[in-house]
């Protein structure tokens, strides 16, 4: 398990970590604040079962960055496979620093140390706001490459199919 990045890359008292079942409760409000960065509700019974049932499962994988034993940021990897590859293909879906923390280089570091925990062949995919512009450069700045070969579309099941 992958707990921290090369020391010059990680900012000064910044702890990097794989976070596990146990780390739920230190996650919650973290993620509670990035759900409602993006205008959603959260029932922290609800956010805390749905990430159970991910770690159980060895679907998902929580990052934590913590400053003196308190989490400054979070991210959630879920992990996928891809025929076309022929390799794993691991997706950066959730990604938040406190807005106390930000400008400091957590989030590189976090983003580093997710990248240096892809297997050999593997790949990280993420998804951002069009209108973030920061996250954006900070993407690129990593390595990040913007899709050009496939367009991304979603579905909703709504609740009467």
């Amino acid at each position: 398990m992958y707990t921290s990045t090369p020391p010059d890359t990680t900012p000064a008292g910044i702890h990097l970590r794989q976070g596990g079942i146990s780390d739920i409760p230190t996650a919650l409000p973290l993620l509670a604040a990035y759900r409602a960065f993006y205008g959603l509700p959260t029932d922290s019974t609800a956010l805390a079962a749905y990430l159970q049932a991910r770690l159980s499962a060895g679907e998902a994988t929580l990052w934590l960055a913590t400053q003196a034993d308190q989490p400054v940021a979070v991210a959630l990897c879920y992990r996928g496979y891809s025929t076309l590859s022929l390799a794993r293909n691991d997706l950066l879906h959730d990604l938040y620093v406190d807005p106390g923390w930000r400008r400091h280089g957590i989030a590189a570091a976090l983003l580093q140390a997710i990248q240096h925990s892809i297997p050999p062949g593997g790949s990280l995919w993420l998804e951002t706001a069009h209108s973030n512009h920061g996250a954006q450069a900070l993407y690129l700045g990593l390595g990040f490459v913007p899709d050009s070969a496939f367009l991304t579309m979603s579905w909703q099941r709504p609740a009467d199919l």
